[in-house]
């Protein structure tokens, strides 16, 4: 029995790896002949590259992985809907918050900058 259930996984496991085969190579194929054929209008490239790119898609989704990444991104779309975003009042508060810290800092290391050279000016006796 065990026997069985593994070839059965070995098939699933090589459909699956000429699946990505077929996908990667029908990109490859498209972006060589895109760059090859520049002068066939654009919006039929364009519209021939969505077409195998949702071909790829479809193949790609077929295979373990793909359904796998399929679902990580179906839970991450789940997830970014429960994230309470800050309201447009509260980021300006805090835009306006970081900017007035910015101006402070910047203010106190130009005085203690002036301070310094005065001090290393007035010590080695190049203040003119």
């Amino acid at each position: 029995m065990n026997i069985v259930k593994f070839k059965k996984n070995i098939n699933k496991y090589m459909i699956d790896i000429i699946k990505w085969i077929i996908s990667v190579a029908l990109l490859i194929i498209t972006i060589i002949l895109n760059y090859n054929y520049q002068n066939i209008n654009f919006s039929i490239r364009l519209v021939l590259f969505f077409f195998i790119f949702t071909l790829v898609s479809f193949i790609t989704l077929s295979t373990k992985k793909g359904q796998e990444l399929f679902s990580f991104i179906y839970d991450a779309r789940i997830e970014t809907r429960k994230v309470v975003w800050p309201t447009y009042k509260d980021t300006w508060h805090t835009t306006l918050i970081i900017i007035i810290i910015i101006i402070t800092i910047s203010i106190i290391f130009y005085i203690l900058d002036s301070i310094l050279i005065y001090l290393i000016s007035f010590l080695t006796g190049t203040r003119t």
